[in-house]
């Protein structure tokens, strides 16, 4: 594979440019064309021989290493889904989609998924051809839907996974944004006091020669020490980060981090619950699509996010693989709720276990809803207090010495 520039016209006549990797120049032309396109002309770009062009290299840079959005991926499946649905073929239906995404990365992938699919492909390998773009979840559950014959539904069910995944990330951002910024104002606020305020006011009661408030002095004494050592505490703050997150890359340190939030006041239970969700809502959604239980668990292992619960659910593969329940691990592991084992153990004797996870995970989305909107709630007072707090004790060391001197010049 190639990376070429390419220059061609649409048909109102405007100029359009770009990169695209292909094997050559023909492929080019082809998906091109599928955009309404007409080709001008194509130059390869050759990174090993110093005839790199800067600017479009910054462009390929762009498109390729950007991550593609959750919602792009969410509209995908469910447009395809629609067309699919509605009888338009598979090659047809991405070459419509592939003139609407407005994503550089996914619209190149999906040009590639159609010219793999026109050489035989099934769309599933076409999709695992793009492991950075389409996740094992999304090939795993395109496989069973095209074995199946229930694409369309498949599809639609990826869809509604992503949206709902996405519904809940977008919650807790919006709840952390304003405890976010008043904590921002407030570093900012006392930065402008420890840089700017501080040192103007020293030189002025030094004029004075007047002692100043033992409070007072400590709080300058403070402020002189991060002005001086600033630059030095900022490069060891870069140091420690680094360690720490080279510590926990490994298994050791993940398992130790995500103990550890699992373990803090209120917030660890908003992360147990987020997990839980995570958790029932994908195996419950592979389940349904027909793939193996064996496949869905090690799939949803891998995408958890928390290393307590990953070990949580390799007992429950290893036990599943010896012939046993999936409820009995995990009662065992002291990670899950009794409420989700009950309702696991129903769903397996009943046959109905993706419709009962399906439930356990609404229940979830509604729970970490309320605890979010609390934890909000309480951290935003919290905040302001803080805030408060130190503002006024800023405060009261710039004003004490200006009492005391209005004291003593009355005496």
């Amino acid at each position: 594979m190639s990376d070429f520039l390419y220059k061609a016209r649409d048909n109102e006549g405007n100029l359009v440019q770009g990169t695209i990797t292909a094997e050559n120049q023909s492929e080019i032309i082809d998906v091109l064309q599928r955009r309404k396109l007409f080709v001008t002309s194509i130059q390869e770009i050759l990174l090993n021989k110093g005839k790199e062009l800067t600017s479009f290299n910054f462009k390929k840079g762009i498109s390729f290493s950007r991550r593609v959005k959750n919602d792009d991926l969410c509209i995908f499946a469910r447009q395809l889904s629609t067309l699919l649905g509605a009888g338009v073929p598979l090659l047809r239906s991405l070459n419509v989609l592939s003139a609407q995404i407005s994503s550089i990365p996914l619209r190149e992938a999906v040009d590639k998924l159609h010219i793999d699919i026109q050489g035989g492909s099934t769309l599933r390998d076409a999709l695992e051809r793009h492991p950075k773009i389409f996740s094992s979840f999304w090939v795993n559950l395109v496989g069973t839907g095209e074995a199946s014959g229930q694409l369309s539904s498949v599809l639609m069910q990826i869809a509604q996974y992503f949206e709902q995944s996405g519904s809940l990330q977008r919650k807790v951002i919006n709840a952390m944004i304003y405890p976010a910024v008043l904590l921002g104002v407030c570093i900012f606020a006392v930065g402008v006091f420890m840089f700017k305020i501080f040192p103007q006011f020293t030189k002025m009661f030094a004029t004075f020669n007047a002692e100043l408030p033992a409070f007072t002095q400590t709080i300058i004494n403070i402020s002189d020490f991060i002005r001086r050592f600033f630059f030095l505490m900022f490069l060891a703050s870069g140091v420690l980060i680094f360690l720490f997150k080279a510590f926990f890359r490994t298994e050791k340190g993940k398992l130790l981090r995500d103990s550890f939030f699992l373990k803090l006041p209120v917030l660890g239970d908003l992360f147990r619950q987020i997990a839980i969700s995570n958790f029932s809502r994908g195996l419950g959604a592979m389940i349904a699509s027909g793939v193996p239980i064996l496949y869905a668990l090690d799939i949803v292992t891998n995408t958890i996010g928390n290393k307590v619960i990953e070990n949580a659910l390799k007992m429950v593969k290893d036990s599943v693989r010896e012939g046993k329940s999936i409820a009995e691990p995990l009662e065992k592991s002291g990670v899950f709720p009794s409420m989700v084992i009950l309702m696991v153990n129903v769903g397996e004797e009943t046959g109905e276990l993706s419709d009962m996870l399906k439930h356990v995970s609404e229940f979830y989305e509604e729970r970490i809803t309320g605890l979010v909107d609390r934890l909000s709630s309480l951290i935003e007072p919290f905040i302001l207090l803080f805030m408060g707090g130190i503002i006024g004790v800023l405060v009261i060391a710039m004003f004490l010495p200006i009492f005391k001197l209005a004291t003593a010049i009355r005496l």
